[in-house]
């Protein structure tokens, strides 16, 4: 499968005097995780919740400048492998001068099987970003900066009862502007879906793709064990 076959053509752009605020609410109204900015450079949801406190300020103080292409003939393997090797979550499409899309690490775990017989267990992270329903988003934000993460789980003692990802603190943003006031159980995902570490990664990746998630709490029956997400898939996808 090619990578025409599955990018996203309609590509958002924003100019780079364009608020972060705004940037972020177009973002959540589209559902969408990115915005190209003119076509100098793009501002990823990560982007504006590591810099929170600038919400106010333009795109352009806080955009990547550094686009990654991949022309529409490549194979997603291709992708896979660029995007684990880049440590980034989108490709631009196109011959680094004309743009024609732009394919996500959502796009490819929809598309990519895992081959083999691997296990949750064997590449998940066994040290994700926890916190309680009492922290603070601003805390949480800045935690996942410093760990270059947009998911941590929720726990009450080990067990994990929900999720609080890139996005969600978003939409707290687009609420209240200020997150130091903002505990983490007004605005975190509940009902939570779950792996195990004998799970197989290939039932992770449907599980991720039939629900558009991407970041799954791994458990045993009493306790939160580590978890898996797109960035983890996607290494295994790119052997």
């Amino acid at each position: 499968m090619l990578i025409r076959d599955i990018m996203t053509k309609d590509v958002i752009y924003v100019t780079k005097g364009t608020s972060i605020f705004k940037a972020l609410e177009i973002m959540i109204n589209n559902n969408i995780r990115r915005l190209l900015v003119e076509k100098d450079g793009i501002i990823t949801i990560r982007d504006i919740i590591y810099n929170w406190r600038k919400i106010d300020g333009t795109v352009e103080e806080i955009m990547n400048k550094d686009i990654v292409f991949i022309t529409p003939t490549s194979d997603i393997k291709e992708a896979c492998r660029i995007m684990t090797s880049e440590g980034i979550g989108s490709l631009v499409v196109g011959d680094g001068v004309r743009i024609v899309g732009i394919v996500t690490e959502r796009d490819l775990i929809r598309h990519c099987k895992v081959k083999g017989d691997v296990k949750v267990g064997d590449v998940m992270n066994v040290d994700p970003l926890v916190a309680t329903k009492e922290t603070k988003l601003s805390d949480i934000a800045d935690f996942m900066k410093s760990y270059w993460q947009r998911h941590a789980v929720i726990v009450d003692e080990k067990r994990p009862i929900g999720v609080i990802s890139a996005k969600d603190i978003g939409r707290a943003l687009l609420a209240k502007r200020d997150l130091t006031s903002v505990k983490a159980e007004g605005y975190m995902t509940l009902n939570v879906y779950k792996v195990t570490p004998d799970s197989s990664l290939e039932t992770a990746r449907l599980l991720m793709a039939e629900k558009n998630i991407g970041f799954l709490p791994v458990v045993d029956a009493l306790s939160l064990l580590g978890s898996v997400g797109e960035r983890e898939i996607l290494a295994v996808l790119s052997i």
